[in-house]
């Protein structure tokens, strides 16, 4: 009796072939297939001999069938479309007596249309089925030209996700966002501005070319209280007519109402983002109608977002959507409703039907005008610019360094899949050598060469498709840990790189090329119609020496190689550098952690009261050396600027008088180690009883007042005369890569601010006060949360991100590219060896020493890899000069990088160079020519 398993067994292999049959079209199916499963019933016998080797050979024939039956029945369809085209052709002279030459012309053509269909069908067939069995044939040689395409695909189909997501995909969620544009205020010096809320009501109103159809937006800390659970979240504050103008209805309840455009403060309504909802709320559905507390207020939620959606800043899934009209209560402490000149806010408008963007320029050019007559004080010299969402990108500010990067990253992944496809190229091409024998008969018997190019261009399709899939999934596990990381930001990031349609037809167009550039090359070599010299045997040629195209491929590939590497240790040369360099403060030792106690309902009294207390409890912590507050942390893309006027000083036509500023205590500076270079810091008596002050940085000094000393001076800001009482050194700011700019600090208690963030400067590891840090929060009041609560130095990895995660692929990419470059001179050179077993072996015999024989093998090697070093270090320059803009404080002629990296290559060339070397040595010249 047959054990349980066997039979089990073999009922999951008759079940996989009865899935096989699904290849095959219904018809066949419904008129052969139970004959085809009555044929393959002994392989589910149990008892037979080697059952699974039966049942492979079972599923390999029902494949193939498959594909053969598939191609008729396509075939055959399009004869039949043939058949009925000639009868409507002939149905107007059925009862001619006589066919006249026309109808037998085109009986003739059709004809011959359908051979030429057969034949085509019949060499696509044979060509797939040979493919396949070569393939097969040789699982060693297709591994390893799979696996090293995929490598290649698979890196650019991930690399280009990530560019579609930021450059290309569409809004997602969003209606139409073809006919959406970006707006902003430019001054200046400065084209990218924000706007106020009065200013964005002008534009709303005024403008034609939109319709009323203009949203606002920005984001704004809020504190949340729901179930029992107390957080800090950044909210989308946006206008009534967010969700109408971006055409997104939420997925539950509604959005906001026309009338919520309108009564500040009189409408507390919330709309959950969809991400949030499912993890803060479990996606319960009746969370609609549902109270919330925000700032210590009661909240309504009234809708869901729809999933997916994200507004007009894909990569940030906001938590939740508020009204902008209730700014007061999310911002304690600002009436920005009416202040014209606070601009904060991120406009976007909707072209009207039948407008164009040049249309749309002189409609707002024209409200300029209208608006300098009616707020001049507002309009004497800025207007607005205009951005589409195509150009618009994360930010038009970055938007240059997004699409530099982006085309860096591409092309350095592009130039690995050359160095990919160069390999696989000098395998195929091995492969020819081999079989040029094969091809001799063929050509000789009458085979015409563009038929045997043809079928081995087939062969390298095959491979590349096969390639295309390994490669996609590589991408999906690329894609998927991208998606993983993560932001020191308040903000929720969320890449949500996907594979999508697009980065599906660019992997297939690749693979397609692909498959044709590695392919070409070899199907030319191996279709040569050398006959004679085939047919005698001669079939193995050295590919070092003779073999230009051989060493062609090699010496491109070095050179590609060293493009590469170079690049990358550009790229890694300037990040080093990026981390090195002076940014004005000493970022170790330093924690963070923000609170907001205007979002809790506290009063300016009393959050003076709770920042001196908190001071000095925080100072009483063991460990802590200084604790000063400040309004914003720089490097973190923040920033706050505002006017100023020097006395005395007239600026150029198109000088920018915009300052970027801080607001911060007292102990700010020590905490942060930045040293005075003249005068004071703030001090106790600088509160909203003394004199304004204010401390400036060092390029402010050399900008107003070079070579002067400045303490004491006054400077017109915030619609008040301040007095310098300071001067610091010029810093970082916004970004690792800008230029020295001009900086001014305003003390909190002159210029209240509630948000503010602890600077906390340890002896030891800030890490271990992180808990100690948050107990004296709560020990002031339970219900207030700590947001941000990390190190400095993870906090700059914000602004090092871009960086770091350019360095750390094109890294990446550099050593692949280096392995691939050793793999493929390792493998021509142990081909070349191969194949000179005869020359070498009598060499020996003659009395060739060791050395010669292994310097000689060496010389031919190195000689390419030295060609290509040459030319690669040429092209690394026209390379540096472009990716100048890229890197931080490095040349793009940098000797270390440019002298470093062709030693290394070079090194590990020789080693790939030397084994093969040394196998030619060892070679026994008795056996040489015996096998010979």
């Amino acid at each position: 009796m047959t054990p349980q398993p066997a039979r089990r067994r073999a009922a999951r292999l008759g079940f996989s072939h009865r899935l096989l049959l699904r290849l095959y079209p219904k018809q066949f199916r419904d008129s052969y297939g139970q004959d085809l499963l009555w044929q393959l019933e002994d392989m589910r016998d149990p008892g037979r001999a080697n059952p699974i080797g039966l049942w492979f050979r079972g599923s390999w024939d029902l494949a193939r069938s498959a594909l053969g039956v598939r191609a008729d029945s396509v075939r055959n369809c399009l004869f039949r479309t043939d058949q009925r085209l000639w009868a409507r052709v002939t149905a107007g002279n059925i009862a001619a007596p006589n066919r006249g030459p026309n109808q037998s012309n085109v009986e003739m053509n059709m004809s011959a249309q359908r051979t030429r269909l057969q034949t085509v069908f019949g060499n696509l067939r044979h060509d797939l089925s040979f493919a396949i069995r070569m393939l097969l044939k040789n699982p060693m040689f297709t591994a390893a030209a799979v696996l090293t395409l995929a490598l290649g695909i698979g890196l650019n189909a991930a690399v280009f996700s990530a560019v579609n997501a930021m450059l290309f995909r569409p809004l997602p969620g969003v209606v139409n966002d073809g006919e959406l544009v970006h707006l902003y205020r430019d001054w200046p010096g400065m084209s990218w501005g924000s706007n106020s809320i009065p200013h964005y009501q002008d534009i709303r109103d005024r403008v034609e070319a939109f319709d009323g159809q203009v949203l606002a937006w920005t984001f704004a800390p809020v504190s949340l209280s729901a179930d029992g659970v107390n957080e800090r979240i950044m909210a989308n504050m946006v206008s009534a007519n967010y969700f109408d103008v971006l055409g997104a209805a939420p997925i539950l309840g509604r959005g906001f109402l026309p009338n919520e455009a309108n009564d500040p403060g009189a409408h507390r309504v919330i709309v959950l983002g969809h991400s949030f909802w499912q993890g803060r709320f479990g996606g319960d559905p009746s969370v609609v109608g549902r109270t919330v507390t925000l700032n210590g207020q009661s909240w309504m939620v009234v809708g869901v977002a729809k999933e997916g959606f994200k507004g007009t800043m894909p990569m940030i899934d906001p938590p939740m959507y508020v009204p902008l009209m209730m700014q007061r209560e999310l911002i304690p402490g600002y009436d920005l409703i009416v202040a014209r000149g606070n601009n904060w806010m991120n406009v976007v408008g909707r072209l009207a039907p039948g407008v164009t963007t040049d249309l749309c320029r002189q409609h707002l050019d024209a409200t300029v005008l209208q608006l300098r007559d009616d707020h001049p004080d507002h309009y004497d010299n800025n207007g607005i610019s205009m951005v589409p969402q195509a150009e618009a990108g994360l930010h038009p500010m970055i938007r240059s360094a997004q699409v530099g990067m982006s085309a860096l990253t591409m092309v350095v992944v592009a130039f690995l899949l050359m160095i990919a496809c160069i390999n696989v190229a000098n395998l195929f091409l091995a492969r020819a050598g081999e079989r040029r024998k094969e091809m001799g008969i063929r050509l000789s018997l009458g085979a015409k060469r563009s038929r045997i190019i043809t079928q081995l261009l087939t062969e390298s399709l095959l491979f590349a498709t096969i390639a295309c899939a390994a490669g996609l999934i590589l991408a999906y596990w690329a894609v998927g840990f991208a998606n993983t990381l993560t932001l020191p930001m308040d903000f929720p990031v969320d890449f949500d790189l996907t594979l999508d349609r697009n980065v599906l037809l660019f992997s297939a167009a690749l693979s397609v090329l692909t498959g044709i550039l590695f392919g070409l090359a070899p199907a030319l070599q191996a279709s040569r119609p050398d006959t004679v010299t085939s047919l005698k045997g001669e079939a193995s040629r050295e590919p070092g020496g003779k073999h230009r195209l051989v060493r062609t491929l090699v010496v491109l590939q070095t050179a590609l190689s060293i493009v590469l590497l170079i690049s990358s240790g550009l790229f890694l040369r300037g990040l080093q550098s990026a981390t090195n360099v002076d940014k004005g403060f000493d970022e170790n030792n330093l924690l963070l952690a923000s609170v907001d106690p205007g979002l809790q309902g506290y009063d300016r009294e009393r959050s003076e009261v709770f920042y001196r207390e908190l001071t000095a409890g925080l100072s009483a912590l063991p460990g802590v050396e200084a604790v000063g507050f400040a309004r914003m942390v720089p490097l973190t893309l923040n920033s706050s600027d505002q006017g100023v006027g020097i006395p005395g000083y007239e600026p150029g036509p198109d000088e920018s008088m915009s300052i970027r500023y801080n607001i911060v205590t007292s102990g700010y500076f020590v905490a942060m180690g930045i040293p005075m270079l003249s005068g004071r810091p703030f001090l106790d008596m600088d509160d909203r009883d003394g004199a304004p002050v204010l401390i400036v940085n060092q390029q402010f000094v050399n900008r107003f007042w070079p070579g002067e000393d400045v303490v004491g001076r006054i400077v017109r800001t915030g619609g008040e005369e301040r007095e310098i009482v300071g001067v610091v050194p010029t810093g970082k700011y916004f970004s690792l890569g800008e230029e020295p700019s001009a900086f001014m600090y305003l003390p909190q208690s002159q210029d209240w601010s509630y948000p503010m963030t602890a600077h906390v400067r340890t002896t030891g590891d800030p890490n271990e006060l992180a808990v100690s840090v948050r107990r004296e929060v709560q020990r002031l009041d339970a219900s207030m949360p700590v947001a941000d609560l990390r190190t400095m130095t993870n906090t700059l990895g914000v602004s090092l991100f871009p960086a770091r995660l350019g360095g750390a692929a094109l890294g990446i990419f550099g050593i692949l590219g280096m392995i691939l470059a050793a793999v493929g001179i390792y493998s021509v050179m142990a081909y070349s060896v191969s194949q000179r077993t005869h020359e070498i072996g009598i060499r020996v015999a003659l009395g060739a020493a060791t050395g010669a024989v292994v310097g000689m093998v060496i010389k031919k090697g190195m000689t390419m890899v030295g060609v290509g070093v040459v030319l690669g270090a040429g092209l690394a320059l026209g390379a540096g000069n472009l990716m100048q803009g890229m890197i931080y404080g490095v040349s793009a002629i940098d000797p270390i990088t440019f002298l470093g990296v062709p030693s290394v290559l070079c090194t590990v060339a020789l080693l790939a160079t030397y084994l093969p070397a040394r196998r030619a040595a060892s070679i026994d010249p008795m056996k040489a020519l015996r096998a010979e």
